[in-house]
Parts: C-alpha cells; structure tokens; sequence
C-alpha cells in the first residue's frame, strides 16, 4: 500500500516533509544541549506514568474507530472493533508518508474489504479532519482564555492558529448546511488556481460533498461532534501524563497549545516519524512558559516514541493480516 501511494506522484511530497523536518531539526536540536536531555531521559522519567499514559493513547485509538462508525453508519453498517486495524493502518501511514496520505490508504482498503465505494469512505475522513480542526478550536479557544500569554508574539500565534481553525469550523457547517452553494464557491475559488490543479481538485471535492450529503442529520452531528471532544481530550490526557513523566510541570493551557502546535504541523509536509516538526511544536509551546529548551525537547521525544512506535508496529501487523484475509 505505502509503495502504492508513493508512485503516484507523492515522492516530491515526501522530498518536501524531509525538506521541512529537516530545517526544524536543524533550528531545534541545534540550540540545545543534548547531555541534558539525554540526562533527562535517563534519570528522570516515571514509567507508572507512562503507562498510564500508553493506555488512554489507546483508548484515543478506539474513540476514533468509534467515530468512523458514526461517520460510515449511513451507508455502512460496521462495528467500532472491527474499524480499528484500519485506523491504525492510517496512522502507521501517516508516520511515514507526508500529508497524512495513510489516511487515503485506511479508506482504500475499507472500500476494498467492504461494500463501499472509495468516495464515501474517503469523504467520511474528509468530515473526520474538519471534525478533528473543530474539537481542537474549542479546545484553544479555552486555553487562549485561561492562559497569560507571555509575549506579544505567543499572543498573536495563538490567535492566528484559532482563527484558522474557526475557518475550519465554519467550512464544516456550510458544508451540512448549504452543500450546493459551498461547492459553487469552492469552484469560484479554484478559478484562481492553475488549470490542472483545479481540475484535478474540483471532482474530488464534490465527491467529498456528494459523500456527506447523507450526514446531515442533527443526531448524528452531535454524537460527531461528542466523540470528537472526547477522542481529542483522550489525546490531551495522553499528552499531560507523557510531559508528567518526565517531571515537568506545566497548566492545562499550556498542553493544549502544544497539542494544536503538533495537530498543525503534522498537517504540514513533514519527515518520517515527525522528526523535527514534533520538537519544534514542543519547543514553541513550551519555552515562551519558562520551561527549559532541553526540557521541552526531551519530553516531545518521549512523546514522539509513545505516538509512532507501538502504533506503527500494531498498524503493521493489522495490515499483513488483513492482505493474508483478503
């Protein structure tokens, strides 16, 4: 599957998020002392908390199968377990691969092992990113109004990230609302854009519309709209315990801005594995609150092990076994 997506015409992608990883690699670990957090790492991490920690990233795992199914449930009757292999299969390609293009390959081979077409199981993670931009704008919204910001700068990155989620939001509502007229003004958009890029974007978007046209139920919104907050506070929570574990003490605030720092950057071309862009988003949210650089770097590698590593292996594993299935 990763070979798959890569030959169609995703390696100057990959090029592009080893380019970016790469330049935050080098502003990061370039100004920080890596004895200290070597040190760090050896000396001063609760592993119960870890654990701890471990177990609610799992649980962040079933709740985005949960939603899938809330998602799916209008033209696919499947259970939350049985979404999970896929799920973890997307985000093991989405380790590896720029753009979170493992999210386009869990919907390929939902369509492949059930009856569904690609374009419905596409456009359900089309509404399941926009969901995703909606829980973390609450989620800043909250923390931008407990937290002191310490500069006039984190400041203003703080507002300008939620003013960008909020154009999110308001793109999801126009969406369930008035689909046909949100698509006339993507197509007024895309005028603007170079030929070939419209005309490859324009279809695919309308599918991503057509496919959640059957969403528009105010029940379904709402349950949508729960499981979001309560997938994303599960992250949170996982994110509290990793920085705990490393003896670090910081507010609630403070995590959530680290935590839509990372979401953002994540949506950007990045390196394998997050290299690089996950420190810089640590660092950013972090040192302006008087945490040490080294501090904030050698928590976001914990970080960064806890959220690639055992998903990628289990992802997999899923995936060898659903090819042997097939």
């Amino acid at each position: 599957m990763i070979a798959g997506i890569l030959q169609k015409k995703s390696w100057h992608l990959l090029l592009l998020g080893l380019a970016v990883g790469g330049l935050a690699a080098w502003w990061v670990f370039g100004n920080t002392d890596l004895g200290s957090v070597l040190s760090i790492l050896r000396e001063d991490i609760d592993y119960t908390l870890l654990a701890a920690a471990a177990f609610t990233y799992g649980l962040f795992f079933f709740g985005k199968a949960l939603r899938w199914r809330y998602l799916l449930g209008p033209v696919l009757e499947v259970s939350s377990l049985r979404l999970t292999p896929y799920i973890l299969i997307g985000y093991a390609g989405n380790v590896l691969l720029p753009f979170q293009a493992g999210e386009a390959g869990r919907g390929y081979l939902l369509s492949k092992h059930h009856d569904i077409g690609a374009a419905a199981a596409l456009s359900g993670i089309a509404l399941e990113k926009l969901l995703d931009f909606f829980a973390l704008l609450l989620l800043l919204i909250w923390a931008l109004l407990a937290m002191d910001a310490p500069s006039q700068l984190a400041e203003d990155l703080g507002f300008s990230i939620a003013a960008l989620l909020i154009i999110a939001g308001v793109f999801l509502i126009a969406i369930l609302v008035r689909p046909v007229a949100t698509a006339r003004i993507i197509d007024w958009g895309l005028s603007y854009f170079p030929r070939a890029v419209a005309l490859w974007l324009s279809p695919r978007i309308r599918d991503a519309i057509d496919g959640l046209a059957a969403m528009r139920q105010t029940g379904l919104i709402v349950k949508l709209l729960i499981t979001s907050l309560i997938t994303w506070s599960l992250m949170l929570i996982t994110l509290c315990l990793t920085i705990s574990a490393a003896n670090i003490e910081v507010s609630v605030a403070i995590a959530i801005l680290v935590l839509v720092l990372a979401a953002v950057g994540l949506a950007l071309p990045t390196s394998p594995g997050f290299i690089g862009t996950l420190q810089a988003a640590f660092v950013l949210g972090m040192v302006p609150f008087g945490i040490s650089q080294e501090a904030a770097v050698a928590v976001s590698l914990l970080y960064q092990f806890l959220t690639t590593i055992p998903p990628l292996a289990v992802g997999f594993i899923c995936l060898v076994a659903l090819q042997r299935r097939a």
